[in-house]
């Protein structure tokens, strides 16, 4: 199916406008129109022709798997892959967010890549399929369930630097981490960061089937979620199941 343009800035078309939702700008600057926004705690699309000028509110039009977006909005020197997720890096007060093709502690998942335009390193525009958000303000309310995001450690893989993603939502309230050793390595431990910040005390993760948990060493003030949530290990051949349980 054809996707239809739009007069919106980053050359931006959507094949149609999903729910929308009102949220405040506190970016520092204006958001405009057409413009990929992370606010309120969703991805969305500014609605409002003269934008959302700062501390203001406005519409904005959330994505979601029901829809397919098309973007100038992208960091051009990174490489897109169909089939590859796509992540939100924010801009600030300065300028306007990017899409870029990894993760890190200050990124959000945002879909998976559909299409991409230009060259590897000058890439001029994405396709992408956001992940699902639909009913999301309806479900922040509404869904007080406890949710577990949990992250699986190989012991091939270094997560020591840059961490495993949990895709935990912002503003989420987090109650518990465990950790469940699946190999024997000296040392091994799990630590749950929010951004840069450590969320508590490195637990064990060292014997083979032990489990550890969160326990002394908790700050209060990492809880609730406003960045990025990745675990980190001590180093290459940690391994194990860490299971954060959240609201």
């Amino acid at each position: 199916m054809s996707m239809t343009g739009y007069d919106y800035n980053f050359d931006l078309a959507v094949r149609e406008v999903g729910e929308q939702i009102v949220v405040t700008n506190n970016l520092g600057r204006t958001a405009l129109y057409g413009e990929i926004v992370y606010l309120g705690g969703f991805i969305g699309v500014v609605m409002e022709f003269a934008g959302i000028a700062n501390a203001a509110t406005g519409r904005m039009a959330i994505l979601d798997s029901s829809v397919e977006v098309s973007t100038a909005q992208v960091e051009t020197t990174d490489t897109f892959t169909v089939g590859n997720q796509l992540y939100f890096e924010g801009g600030g007060s300065s300028a306007a967010g990017t899409l870029v093709d990894s993760a890190t502690a200050t990124t959000v998942p945002i879909g998976k890549i559909t299409a991409e335009f230009g060259t590897t390193g000058a890439q001029t525009a994405v396709v992408f399929r956001p992940y699902d958000q639909a009913n999301a303000a309806t479900e922040a309310i509404l869904d007080k369930a406890v949710k577990v995001a949990r992250v699986v450690i190989d012991a091939a893989t270094d997560y020591s630097t840059t961490g495993k993603a949990a895709n935990i939502p912002l503003g989420s309230t987090i109650l518990d981490v465990f950790a469940v050793s699946t190999a024997l390595a000296s040392g091994g431990t799990a630590q749950v960061f929010m951004g840069t910040d450590a969320v508590h005390t490195a637990i064990a993760m060292a014997t083979d089937q032990a489990l550890a948990r969160m326990a002394a060493g908790v700050d209060d003030t990492k809880l609730l979620v406003t960045a990025a949530v990745t675990v980190k290990t001590h180093a290459i051949g940690d391994a194990g199941i860490v299971s954060i349980y959240y609201v």
